[in-house]
């Protein structure tokens, strides 16, 4: 009896763990320890032209319940293990293992057009790849845990949040404002800029902007461009500090690459149509003023990006309308000149900045409309300053392009003044000082021109020659406080009238006139005899009719026919012009030029003795052959003794 109570109780205690198996194996495995879900892209190259592999992983938790992932458009995917298909781009989990995996192809290569240019925005090349990460959805149902997302590089490569590089490359990091800066050069690249400089611009920028909250790190690629043509020069993506940048990008422009998407890293906010033009506008102004307050650009470089903004070619744009600039870069360059304005309005006027109204409304994710922006404009520098920015973002007017004395006043920086202090001219007649800036045509007008420092900041100047307002020459250098230096400029005139000569605020009136006629003072004759076939060089003496330079020409006349023109022109003083006149007859001739004259005497050629033919006198009745030659003998010696 006990054997058979014992028997049974075995046979219940299989079957028991039996049900126990059947309803695990029908529920599924347990899933992973609680904590959170992970999920991690793990990038390769691919067999397919313009493809990357992805395998995306997950690591799921045990309180998760229910999964579903839905990967990118134009996927293909190859394998799944742990979930099933149940919509045309969405997997969910099966519940068989807690480290579901799905592999596909992902579309690396992004071609088509930015702006006015075609081109990449990225690539799968033969032995690298700049590509996207890919966006995978990720919807579960159970307890509340974190997802945490991760990007990889199976082999060579490096991945961040919105962008992986895939091959060879070479790490640098810098750190300023709070920011990691971690600058991805591939072995592909050829750096234009210096490596060192590039860090140190991006820190700048950093250090300098107070538009928000930056992100803890900004992820930056080198894009190699040997083989391929990228639309845009530079790219960022995401919500991050994700961006690329053409490895051909120099530093020290008005329109720095570099500072450009590192603007774009810290914009947060999210624009509404009428308030799109600000992302690419405030990016351009700041990668123009931020180059410029560092030293590396004059302001004459900036103002020109600030002159991009009024080209004739925005005449019709209303950049709270995108309908009305949509295919121009009216957003960049018509933006950027209204950000400058109202930068400097609320500086001169309101004590306050651009970026602290920036400030204002960058919050992650917040929307930006346009009565925000006004509001926040309004709130930071009154009704007027807001009128101009409704002005210029609802109509077609263009705001005024600031002095740099006026830029100086509002921004501060160094402040520097000009004098000149000698002029000159220089040209086909003369090189001397002046009193007074008059001159003839084709002269060239030369200054010195002192600038000096008498602000209390250091900076760099530029000095612009304006002739009749128009820019014809800069000077460029740094100055510190109460430094000065010597400049030098000069300029051409073609044309005879009045011209109005500007170098910062000093102000002179060039006159400019014909040259003068010439006139001869003096005609002189190397020699006034000569014989038959010989020359005469003769020379004229000419000075200016007037009181400037003068220009003419002089014709030699010989008996009235002119025999030589000869071209002559007098700076200060006289000049002088030479003819070689050659006689053929004898005779007296009159030789002039300019009024003036000389006598050239030409005599007739020599003759010598004559002598008797002795033929001839052989003939003669009355001479013999004895009297020829004693005839010979008495001419003989008459020749000696002559």
């Amino acid at each position: 009896m006990k054997r058979s109570a014992t028997a049974r109780l075995i046979v219940l205690f299989f079957l028991l763990v039996g049900c126990l198996v059947g309803a695990a194996a029908v529920a599924g495995p347990v899933a992973g320890a609680d904590g959170a879900i992970e999920l991690e892209n793990a990038l390769s190259q691919s067999e397919t032209p313009d493809r990357i592999d992805v395998e995306t992983r997950l690591s799921i938790p045990a309180s998760t319940v229910g999964l579903e992932i839905t990967l990118p458009e134009g996927v293909e995917v190859r394998e799944t293990d742990g979930f099933r298909r149940v919509g045309d781009r969405t997997y969910e989990w099966t519940r068989t293992t807690s480290t579901p995996s799905v592999t596909y192809e992902f579309e690396g290569t992004v071609y088509g057009t930015r702006g006015d240019r075609e081109g990449h925005s990225f690539v799968v090349a033969d032995e690298w790849a700049l590509v996207r990460t890919p966006g995978v959805d990720v919807s579960w149902t159970g307890t509340q845990p974190d997802l945490v997302r991760e990007n990889t590089v199976e082999g060579a490569g490096i991945a961040s949040t919105h962008m992986a590089y895939l091959g060879p490359y070479i790490e640098h990091t810098g750190a300023a404002a709070g920011q990691e800066f971690r600058l991805v050069v591939p072995d592909a690249a050829d750096l234009e800029a210096d490596l060192e400089d590039i860090l140190v611009a991006l820190e700048t920028a950093a250090e300098r902007l107070a538009i928000g909250e930056p992100t803890d790190e900004v992820f930056v690629v080198a894009a190699p461009t040997a083989e391929h043509r990228w639309a845009p020069a530079g790219l960022q993506r995401g919500d991050g500090g994700d961006m690329w940048v053409r490895d051909v990008e120099r530093l020290g422009t008005n329109r720095d690459t570099w500072v450009h998407e590192y603007v774009h890293t810290r914009q947060r906010y999210e624009p509404t149509d009428a308030t799109r033009w600000t992302i690419e506008g405030m990016a351009d102004y700041y990668a123009a003023l931020i180059p410029y307050e560092a030293g590396d650009i004059t302001y004459r470089q900036f103002r020109t990006k600030l002159e991009d903004g009024a080209g004739s070619e925005y005449d019709d744009v209303r950049l709270a309308e995108p309908e009305s600039w949509d295919d121009s870069s009216a957003d960049y360059d018509r933006g950027a000149l209204v950000f400058a304005h109202l930068d400097r309005r609320l500086r001169a006027d309101a004590d306050t900045t651009l970026d602290a109204v920036v400030a204002r409304v960058n919050e992650p994710g917040a929307e930006l409309t346009q009565r925000a922006f006004l509001d926040a404009i309004e709130s930071a520098g009154g009704d007027e300053i807001r009128a101009d920015a409704e002005r210029y973002t609802e109509t077609t007017a263009v705001p005024p392009i600031a002095t740099q004395s006026e830029h100086v006043d509002a921004f501060g920086g160094p402040d520097i003044r000009y004098a000149i202090e000698e002029t000159g001219v220089s040209g086909p007649y003369r090189s001397a000082a002046l009193d007074e800036p008059r001159i003839v045509a084709e002269e060239t007008l030369e200054w010195r021109v002192r600038a000096e420092n008498v602000g209390d900041d250091a900076g760099s100047f530029e000095a612009e020659l304006r002739v009749d307002r128009e820019l014809v020459a800069i000077e460029t250098g740094r100055l510190d406080p109460g430094e000065s230096t010597t400049i030098r400029f000069s300029h051409a005139f073609d044309s005879p009238g009045e011209y109005e000569v500007e170098v910062g605020d000093e102000r002179v009136t060039a006159i400019v006139e014909e040259p003068a006629d010439t006139e001869a003072t003096v005609l002189e004759a190397a020699r006034t005899t000569v014989g038959p076939g010989d020359s005469v060089t003769v020379r004229v003496t000419v000075a200016s009719a007037a009181d400037r330079p003068a220009t003419g020409e002089v014709v030699f006349d010989v008996d009235g026919t002119p025999v030589a023109t000869e071209s002559v022109r007098v700076g200060e003083g006289t000049a002088t012009v030479e003819a070689a006149i050659e006689f053929e007859g004898p005779g007296t001739y009159t030789v002039s030029a300019g009024g003036r004259t000389a006598t050239i005497t030409v005599e007739a050629e020599a003759t010598g003795p004559t002598v008797p033919d002795p033929t001839a006198i052989d003939d003669q009745s009355g001479f013999g052959p004895a009297v020829a030659v004693v005839a010979l003998l008495v001419a003989s010696l008459l020749s000696r003794r002559r």
